[in-house]
This record gives C-alpha cells, structure tokens and sequence, in this order.
C-alpha cells in the first residue's frame, strides 16, 4: 500500500487487520495450508489509488520519499476478509488479486508489548483514511526506531512528515517561500490537510503508549506474517472477553436457584 515515488521501493502494503491464524481456525475456516498462510491483497480498505493520504517518510541508510499510507483490504484463501499493516519499507506488496503465502514470524519483546499497547488504545479510533494512515506512521515508527529512543518521527533512525503541495491559488495563512499579500497569487508550497492530520494524530498517539493515563478501549493480539518476496505484515485480533471460572459457577447457581423456584412454583399452583 506503499507508493515510493522518488526512490528504492516502488510499492508496499499498509493497513490494520482483525482477523488471526488461531481465530480463523476456531471459526472452522482457517486460511493456513500446508505451505503456509495463503492471502490475497484486494485494495485499499478507506480509499483508492487515486485519492490514499501520502507521507514524507525517510529510513537512515535506506529509502526516503512520499508514500501512500491507509487501511489495507484483502482476503484469505476462503475469502473471508481482512486488513492489515505494512511491517517494513523494504519490499513490495504481491499485486492487487494475486495471492500470496506468509509464514508466522515474530517480534522482539519490546516491539510486541510497543504494538500491542497502541493497537489496545487507539485501534478502535481507526475508522477512516486519516486515522488508518496515523496507525500506519505510528507501527513503522515502533518497528524501526531503536528501543533506546523515545518515539520522535522528527528525528532518529524513522522520520515522517506530511506532505506539502504547490498552488497558485490564494490561502489565508499557508506560505512557503514566498511572502504575499491577500489577493496577490504568487505559486506557494501548503500543508496537504489530511497529510498534516495523519501525522500530528500518529504523533499523539505514540506519546499515549507509553502515558499510563491513556486508558485501553480494546483488547488485541497480534500476528507477524513473512514473505521473502512481498511485504511483511502484522494483524491485530481482538480477544473476546472470557469469563473467570468463579463467573461460570455463579452463573449456573443462578440457573439452578431459578429452575427450583420454577418447580416450586408449578407444585403449589397445579393441583388435580
């Protein structure tokens, strides 16, 4: 779901993702054969390829460029859906429709409890294009930058930064370069709005991951997914609540003190 413009990567994948290995295979209909977790990538889940949010991303010693950012859509090999976000910068997704096999990898302890923590707190606020693409800046930040670091996405191994435009237009407020006066049209460099949103919101939320004040609205595991060839991914699973075993047996006293009353009931009122 990545679109380098300018250098090393042509393009990769991005996304967020609710569906596991381990869920599908309860729900009777895993995607896993022998060679692997078969899936197929289908397109963007929040926009097309003509209107997704790009970024300014720069890795040390590797790529740097705009590239495009949003929920990923795609389909396990029983076509029940998902989505899912790009791991690294490094390798090109396997084309919209084409298929392809991952095996399960996994991550360091710190960037798992790192994902983790902003997939419980901020997953569930990922309902359009600019969010999906400030999770996607914020799980490239946790993956690339050194656990020696406090997350930065101005500076350190993982940059990103939104994007500008260039117009002849007159806008109130937004210059680069060029100093003018109400109703005098000079071609001036603005912030793209959605870009500057995406990037400010994954600032926010990097710096909540670790604030013990941010409360969690959801509960998630994840699972790393390998290619040699394609785009790695990781995909969140929400873990449904189970109810403690002292839960389970006051919920069958309940039943049983319930069945008796109703006996008792039927015994003193039908009478022959």
């Amino acid at each position: 779901m990545l679109n380098f413009k300018g250098t090393v990567v042509s393009t990769l994948l991005i996304g967020a993702s609710i569906v596991s290995q381990s869920t599908l295979a309860a729900w009777g209909h895993s995607p896993v054969e022998e060679t692997g977790i078969k899936a197929t990538l289908t397109g963007y889940e929040f926009s097309s390829k003509q209107d997704v949010i790009e970024v300014d991303v720069s890795l040390k010693n590797s790529v740097s460029g705009f590239v495009d950012a949003g929920a990923y859509s795609g389909k396990w090999s029983d076509n029940t859906s998902f989505v899912a976000f790009c791991v690294d910068l490094l390798q090109g997704y396997r084309s919209f429709e084409q298929s392809a096999t991952y095996t399960e990898g996994t991550f360091s302890s710190n960037i798992a409890s790192n994902l983790t923590s902003l997939a419980n707190k901020y997953y569930s606020s990922v309902n359009d294009a600019v969010s999906s693409a400030a999770f996607q800046v914020a799980v490239w930040e946790i993956v690339y930058e050194p656990s020696r670091y406090a997350f930065n996405l101005d500076r350190n191994d993982f940059q990103a930064d939104n994007t500008t435009t260039t117009t002849k237009e007159y806008v109130p407020g937004s210059w680069s370069g060029w100093w003018y006066t109400p109703g005098h049209y000079e071609y001036v460099t603005v912030d793209d709005p959605e870009s500057l949103a995406a990037i400010n919101l994954a600032k926010t939320w990097l710096a909540g991951i670790a604030d013990d004040s941010v409360l969690a609205t959801g509960d998630y595991s994840l699972t790393y997914l390998k290619n040699k060839n394609y785009q790695d991914l990781v995909v969140f699973t929400s873990i449904a609540a189970v109810p403690e075993p002292a839960t389970y047996g006051m919920l069958l006293l309940g039943m049983g003190v319930v069945a008796f009353v109703a006996r008792r009931r039927r015994a003193n009122t039908i009478r022959f």
